[in-house]
């Protein structure tokens, strides 16, 4: 009787491997979002994890057999794809951050669009500069750099490696400069914000006869939607820098959290 070709091992280390590969991509920037087909996600994870098995399995240590272990290290293999895919998700929020600083401090902060992306109400300006920064995430090769990323984690982090807790400094230093970002992005409409409310102000003290609150909206959506478009350059230039600085990211936050 010929012995069969998959065994049981590798068929229980594919499956590890797919869960990493299906929580990444699930909850990654652009091929995650929710308008994205469910059918075109399904295949998608199928034809990575076909593609990424082979090349990952050297690498796979012995699994153990208890049921009770290989639950922990499936629970496991879902955490560390999330986290992976939180990396971008945590640019992506910066964007949202200087979308929303951007329309309040313009006098936009009613005009709100549904995202279905986040099944929450974001500005117009936010919505707007989501779109360039999925434009921009594809253009830079994020993605793909991504998935390159996802075939090296396997080595860096093995399947069943203990967790490090220095590991999690590294989310904590990408959620504080998403703020960062966020106000490095919406930097040049704050600026002019500010001069051109200090304007009206002294405006309004030495003219009491102008309504200065029916001149101010006008003006500062104007000027706001001005400087906006004219800072797009170096808007893109900043998010084309966070998302090649994301790819490396990723393995020093894994080296980080399987040191120890």
């Amino acid at each position: 009787m010929l012995p069969p070709v998959i065994s049981v091992p590798d068929i229980i280390a594919a499956m590890l491997v797919l869960i990493r590969v299906s929580s990444m991509l699930i909850f990654l920037p652009v091929i995650g979002h929710q308008l994205v087909p469910l059918q075109a996600k399904i295949g998608l994870i199928g034809i990575v994890t076909l593609l990424i098995f082979p090349i990952v399995r050297p690498a796979l240590p012995e699994l153990p057999a208890s049921p009770l272990a290989l639950t922990l290290i499936a629970g496991q293999e879902l955490l560390i794809g999330a986290m992976l895919a939180m990396l971008a998700q945590l640019i992506f929020a910066s964007v949202q951050l200087a979308g929303q600083i951007m329309s309040y401090q313009m006098g936009m902060a009613i005009a709100n669009v549904f995202d279905p992306s986040t099944q929450a109400q974001i500005a117009i300006v936010g919505q707007l500069a989501v779109v360039l920064a999925m434009l921009m995430w594809l253009a830079a090769g994020a993605h793909h750099a991504m998935l390159l990323a996802l075939a090296d984690s396997f080595t860096l982090f093995p399947v069943g490696h203990s967790w490090s807790v220095s590991g999690w400094q590294g989310i904590s230093d990408a959620a504080a400069n998403m703020f960062i970002l966020g106000l490095r992005l919406s930097a040049p409409v704050l600026l002019l914000m500010l001069f051109a409310y200090t304007a009206l102000g002294l405006l309004s003290r030495a003219v009491p006869q102008i309504q200065i609150f029916f001149v101010s909206f006008p003006l500062t959506i104007g000027l706001g939607l001005l400087v906006f478009s004219l800072s797009l350059p170096a808007f893109m230039s900043l998010l084309h820098d966070a998302f090649q600085s994301y790819t490396g990211q990723i393995p020093t936050f894994l080296q980080h959290l399987a040191s120890g």
